[in-house]
Parts: C-alpha cells; structure tokens; sequence
C-alpha cells in the first residue's frame, strides 16, 4: 500500500516538471528529462548522502511511472488546458509524499530529529529546486513571494516525528503528516500566506 503511494507521488511530481517544462516550450525529451529530474532528484541526493543504494536502481518502476507521468502531462495538454495553478498543486502533493518518504528512509538509520528533519527537507523540496532551476526559474524554495513552501513540508516532518515517538502505526503516522504538508501548502496557496521579507538598511 506504502509502495502504492509514494508512486503516486511520484507520478504526480514527474507532472509538476513535465508542466514546467512545456511552460518553456520543450520538446518530448526535454518534458521527460525535466519530468525525472524533478520525480527522482531529492531522493537520489538523500541516498548518496545516507551512502545507500540509490531507490530508483533497486525499484525501477519509480522511472516508468515518472516517464508515464510526463507522457501523460503532454497528451492532456495537447488536448486540454492545465487547471489553474495545477503546477503549485501537484508540487504540494509530491512535496509531501517525498518529504515524508524522506523522514521514514533516515529515521531507520538515525535517531537524531536535525538529521532527519535535513535529508527529509532535501528528499521533498530538492527535486522541485532542480525542476525550476533547469527551467531557469528561481526555484520556490527561494522565492520570497511563494506560499508556505519549505514551511509546510517542515511541520509534516515535526509531526511525523511526534507521532513516532508515541510508536502508533506507521500508516497512520504517514498519513497524518502528509496531510498536514498537503492542507497547510494549499491553505497558503488559496490565502496566499507568505513569511515576511526580511528587511534591513543595507
């Protein structure tokens, strides 16, 4: 079921980059270059990090399905047009599939909340930032006008990591964060909730 979900995620985040990419007017091998970039980056950081095999080598399917997403992507929008701020939307659903897939990955390999709260925050938020700057777009993640971005995937973590502490059921723990990255990401996309810019006098 886990499995089934995060390739979901996947597929979802392999269509915010195939969007992105024909944004900028890409051809076919562009949109799916763009698509695995965004579907597979952060993951591929964390395991070279944590010095692991590298998931998408061991689990295949994660490149089909992210290929899929981007064919998918292109065929709707010959036909169709991309619902508005659809790109932002499925950001926020694989920003949390991702961000929470992170947590789980470093919290079997180390205890400490910093480390886990860091690769987790990278497995979420690093295929986006890849995405936009291979699309020579200041990524969301630096954008001072964005909308809760690295906010949000960061209380889904803290819950996650909560919830662990109280040993309830993994699932449960899982579905609760990623809902809590999902509905704190949309609400500030709707109300257009932003940090303040920090202001100074230089």
């Amino acid at each position: 079921m886990i499995d089934c979900v995060y390739l979901t995620g996947v597929f979802l985040f392999s269509m915010s980059g195939a969007i992105a990419a024909t944004q900028k007017k890409l051809d076919w091998v562009g949109v799916t270059a763009l698509a695995l970039a965004t579907a597979l980056g952060g993951g591929t950081v964390r395991d070279i990090i944590l010095n692991r095999n590298i998931f998408w080598l061991e689990q295949p399917e994660f490149i089909w399905v992210s290929v899929l997403g981007s064919f998918f992507t292109i065929l709707y929008l010959r036909f169709l047009r991309a619902p508005n701020k659809s790109l932002l939307f499925f950001d926020a659903i694989g920003l949390a599939f991702f961000s929470i897939l992170g947590a789980k990955i470093t919290s079997e390999l180390y205890s400490s909340i910093a480390i886990i709260v860091l690769l987790s925050l990278l497995t979420g938020v690093f295929g986006g930032v890849i995405r936009d700057v291979l699309s020579n777009q200041v990524p969301y993640l630096f954008r001072p006008s964005e909308t809760l971005y690295s906010i949000s995937a960061l209380a889904g973590i803290i819950i996650y990591c909560l919830l662990n502490h109280f040993e309830m059921s993994s699932i449960t723990v899982e579905c609760l964060s990623i809902a809590t990255i999902i509905l704190i990401r949309i609400f500030s996309i709707y109300f257009n909730v932003t940090l303040p810019v920090i202001k100074t006098k230089i």
